[in-house]
C-alpha cells in the first residue's frame, strides 16, 4: 500500500542519517527529478513541479493518516508528527497541537543511541513549521488547563520568535480579541508565567 511505503520511508529517514545509501531506486528517482528541473524545457519543468507537489501533499495526507489514527503505535505517531516538521506541513498544524504533550516511549525499544524522534517531537515538528503554528498553540493556551500542554504551547510560541516581548505582543493581541472570560483568564495566565519565567524557553 502506497500510504505503508510512504511512512517506511518517512520512518528510515528518522532513524538511520544512510537511509537511501543503498536505495537504488530512490536514487534514481531523485536524479531523474534534477535533471528534469534542468533540461530548460518548460513543459517538463512545469511537469516536474507539478508531481512533486502532488507527490508533497500525497505524503502529508498519509503522515496525518498515521499521526491520527488511534491504531497506530507511539512511534509511528512519534514518526509522523516529526516528519511533518521536517517537511514543514504547516496544513498540519492544529492536529500536532492538539496531541502536543505525545512523547516517544523508550522504554519499549532497545536502542543505543538517543532516537530523533524522541523528546518532544511534536513541539519540534510545530517550530520547523513555524509562524503557521501560532493560531493552533494560542489556541492551546486559550482552551487548556493541563500544564504540560501550556508549556510546551508557550515553549513553541518562544523558539519560533525567539523573543519575550514579541510572544507577550502576541498574546495581547490573542487577548483583545477574545471574548471569552475563562479564555481571557488563561491567556492572561500565560502572560504572566512568561514574565516570570527566569530562563528562556
Amino acid at each position: 500500500m502506497k500510504q505503508n511505503r510512504i511512512f517506511t520511508v518517512s520512518v528510515i529517514i528518522i532513524l538511520s542519517t544512510n537511509a537511501f545509501a543503498d536505495d537504488t531506486n530512490e536514487a534514481v528517482k531523485t536524479k531523474d527529478m534534477m535533471a528534469s528541473l534542468q533540461n530548460n524545457y518548460l513543459p517538463t519543468v512545469e511537469r516536474t513541479i507539478s508531481d512533486f507537489s502532488s507527490e508533497r501533499q500525497q505524503m502529508i495526507a498519509d503522515l496525518l493518516n498515521v499521526f491520527k489514527d488511534a491504531k497506530s503505535s507511539n512511534l509511528s505517531q512519534c514518526a509522523a508528527g516529526y516528519c511533518l516538521g521536517e517537511i514543514r506541513a504547516s496544513e498540519a498544524a492544529d492536529t500536532l497541537a492538539s496531541k502536543i504533550t505525545l512523547e516517544l516511549d523508550l522504554s519499549k525499544y532497545p536502542i543505543d543511541h538517543f532516537p530523533i524522534c524522541a523528546g518532544t517531537p511534536i513541539l519540534q515538528a510545530l517550530v520547523k513549521i513555524g509562524n503557521p503554528s501560532f493560531p493552533a498553540v494560542i489556541r492551546n493556551l486559550e482552551e487548556s488547563d493541563d500544564i504540560q500542554v501550556r508549556d510546551l504551547s508557550l515553549k513553541v510560541l518562544y523558539r519560533i520568535d525567539g523573543d519575550k516581548d514579541i510572544v507577550q505582543l502576541r498574546l495581547q493581541k490573542a487577548l483583545k480579541a477574545e471574548k471569552d472570560p475563562q479564555k481571557q483568564a488563561r491567556i492572561q495566565a500565560a502572560i504572566k508565567s512568561l514574565r516570570e519565567s527566569r530562563s528562556p524557553y
